[in-house]
């Protein structure tokens, strides 16, 4: 289509000028087929909604392509997935699903103190199952995001939320962390931990238990989950130095709960 402008007449205006009509911009115009500089004013003012269009109130490809997205919905990107791999995690987002998977890698070494067995591969499988299972259930819906920009991938889904969800995988290939587990007596306990430096998990079998750590109110902490808010970077909140040491509650102090102010240190600490 030509590039339309003042003194341009015929159907192609007639349709600039109903779709204009039907896009709210204004002044609402007589769809005649005479572009004058009403029709002209109506241009602007979509091209003024609309950036980064071009004000010169010309309808040309781009301000002509605009109006049609506005009117018929924005096109489907031509790419719906990425993945972007980084030292400690990779992220992987659908489109077609609206997620985003925050996945990592763990190389596990198993060891024993005190008096007990030795790890069976059963529960080497159990122990890796039901940590991820604690991981997802405390960390896993309790972020989300909003799309912003001016990519078609922006436009198709502005205003939709994706759904943040992490796991952990096991592998000796590519991975990203070393997971230290040591199988204790129950009851008994080690100090549990992550190296940042040297992306260490260090965990214990009776970390999977709900452990009482002084929130009050009957609370209790998932170790596994707190240890793993350690590995997405994660500070500690119970220190006398932390500006959160009063939320008791939070999953990074001494309780199970993600914070809502977590949600900004995610993304900013994974590629540390």
């Amino acid at each position: 289509m030509a590039l339309l402008k003042q003194g341009s007449k015929g159907n192609d205006v007639k349709k600039l000028q109903t779709d204009l009509n039907k896009s709210k911009a204004t002044p609402k115009l007589t769809v005649d087929g005479i572009f004058g500089p009403l029709t002209e004013a109506a241009v602007k003012d979509f091209q003024k909604k609309n950036r980064p269009l071009k004000v010169d109130g010309k309808a040309g490809p781009n301000t002509l392509a605009e109006l049609k997205a506005k009117l018929t919905g924005p096109v489907a990107p031509k790419k719906m997935n990425y993945t972007l791999k980084t030292k400690r995690m990779d992220f992987e987002l659908t489109g077609a699903t609206q997620k985003i998977w925050v996945r990592q890698y763990w190389s596990y070494v198993f060891k024993t103190k005190g008096k007990v067995s030795k790890w069976t591969s059963k529960e080497k499988s159990d122990f890796h199952k039901e940590t991820e299972k604690i991981i997802r259930k405390a960390w896993g819906g309790k972020f989300i995001l909003e799309v912003s920009g001016t990519s078609d991938f922006a436009k198709y889904f502005a205003g939709k939320i994706f759904t943040v969800l992490f796991d952990v995988d096991p592998r000796k290939k590519g991975k990203h962390w070393t997971a230290k587990i040591v199988k204790i007596p129950k009851g008994s306990s080690l100090v549990s931990n992550v190296v940042w430096s040297k992306q260490e998990i260090n965990l214990d079998t009776e970390d999977l238990q709900p452990a009482d750590k002084g929130a009050g109110g009957g609370v209790k902490m998932d170790v596994a989950a707190h240890e793993f808010g350690h590995a997405i970077g994660q500070p500690d909140e119970y220190k006398s130095t932390s500006s959160h040491k009063h939320h008791k509650k939070s999953i990074m102090n001494r309780g199970n709960e993600v914070k809502k102010d977590m949600r900004s240190i995610l993304l900013k600490n994974s590629t540390r």
